[in-house]
């Protein structure tokens, strides 16, 4: 299940984010959503697109469409004060409110949740991820989805940063969607770990969009509306996702009673999420890497 974690860094974090500089080291079809099949290693900008760069440490500042924020990790494991020094880990869905031990967790390996997060790749802003969702166990005997939901990367759409940053509001309706390139993850990370070599878990993945006046912290997806998951498949992919084909979840429809979803609403977007969400039957590894994320003018 889709969380919507808050992104904290210390003040010297956002002064150097804002600034460009860079901490430590290096720092859910058809009907016009294409789906092609380019590199996502490559330099694929969709024609016309409004790129959306990082910095050095995991920062996007993009003056023509106002989208400022930071890139993050977040997942069910990591607290929503998870900054420089501390994942938060105790006050995380999984421990705090699940009330399962750190081990039963979903585990990000990299980027390191809370911490700046470099690029692989300057000149595409590659971002990437790899770690393990969690196995859904059961609370009171059914499966507690709630606590046990996985994790991914995020990049919040307006979120200047600083002591606290906080995710706000922005309007992109005047675009009619986001273009990207995600392939799997391979070799080593900007930090000096190696991949587990897991990729793209076909089936287990959503192209989240929270916005403000979504229903709790179900936030639509790309295809959201009549499938379980984004359409997205082990092999490198160029993704071109309309905000028409934005919708759901579809699993509230799977309630009862059913849950009717509002619609998304594009002029009160917070973020874009990558998401590898859980299953009872086992954990899901995943390696994935996300480039070339740009805005499609109308």
């Amino acid at each position: 299940m889709n969380k919507n974690l808050r992104f904290l860094t210390t003040s010297l974090a956002g002064a150097l984010l804002l600034a460009g500089g860079s901490i430590g080291g290096s720092s859910s079809s058809s009907g016009g959503t294409g789906t092609g099949g380019t590199d996502g290693g490559g330099s694929t900008i969709c024609t016309g697109c409004i790129a959306l760069p990082s910095t050095s440490t995991g920062f996007v500042q993009d003056v023509t469409s106002g989208v400022i924020g930071p890139w993050y990790a977040y997942g069910d494991g990591v607290g929503p004060n998870a900054n420089v020094d501390s994942t938060d880990a105790a006050n995380s869905d999984c421990q705090l409110k699940g009330g399962f031990p750190a081990t039963a967790c979903t585990q990000i390996a990299f980027p390191p949740p809370g911490k700046p997060f470099p690029p692989s790749d300057l000149a595409t802003s590659k971002m990437c991820t790899d770690g393990v969702a969690a196995m859904v166990m059961n609370k009171g005997g059914t499966p507690d989805y709630s606590d046990l939901w996985g994790g991914g990367i995020s990049l919040d759409l307006n979120n200047p940063g600083g002591d606290a940053g906080v995710k706000g509001e922005i309007d992109l309706s005047g675009y009619k969607g986001i273009a990207f390139d995600i392939s799997a993850f391979t070799g080593m990370d900007p930090l000096g770990g190696t991949s587990n070599g897991a990729g793209l878990p076909p089936g287990a993945m959503r192209v989240n969009f929270p916005f403000k006046g979504e229903h709790a912290t179900d936030s639509p997806y790309w295809m959201g509306a009549t499938k379980a998951s984004s359409p997205l498949t082990p092999a490198p992919m160029h993704v071109e996702v309309l905000w028409t084909d934005v919708g759901g979840p579809f699993y509230l429809s799977q309630q009862s009673p059913v849950v009717t979803p509002p619609p998304f609403d594009p002029t009160k977007m917070q973020s874009i999420q990558f998401q590898v969400f859980t299953g009872t039957s086992a954990t899901t590894p995943y390696a994935f890497c996300v480039a070339n994320l740009a805005l499609m003018p109308k």
